[in-house]
């Protein structure tokens, strides 16, 4: 998997340009997965960060090869639900600037979604770390 760069022009405290800070139209579905050994609880774990996240899901509608683009976005969180350093963002398939477009869209709906809430501090060990899969349902 290849490491996409995101232009730090516009918006240099999240590594975004102005144009991923735009809106986009069209959703698609997205996975979520604590990412430590003990998982007994991920499923809940994960339905809350995901729902959180998928709400920013947003990508441009009419990318040439969107449906061939895999994102994971692998993030450590805080005992807030903050995001702890910098997501690292992974994207394979579809063409490269479509490539780069979806993954800016997967970062900025986890940044948008972020501080995560309702995560049970009891479970921390289960959810400080987790990985978000994305990828497009046009």
């Amino acid at each position: 998997m290849g490491e996409v760069p995101l232009s730090t022009n516009h918006c240099p405290r999240f590594g975004l340009s102005l144009l991923t800070v735009l809106g986009m139209m069209l959703a698609g579905p997205v996975s979520v997965h604590a990412a430590s050994a003990a998982q007994s609880h991920g499923n809940s774990i994960g339905g809350s960060v995901h729902e959180d996240v998928a709400k920013n899901w947003n990508i441009p509608p009419g990318m040439e090869g969107a449906k061939d683009v895999r994102i994971r976005v692998h993030l450590r969180l805080s005992r807030s639900g903050e995001i702890v350093g910098e997501p690292k963002v992974s994207v394979t398939g579809g063409p490269k600037g479509t490539r780069q477009a979806m993954a800016a869209a997967a970062m900025r709906a986890v940044l948008r979604a972020a501080p995560f809430k309702n995560l049970p501090i009891d479970q921390y060990d289960d959810w400080k770390e987790v990985t978000i899969n994305f990828e497009s349902a046009i």
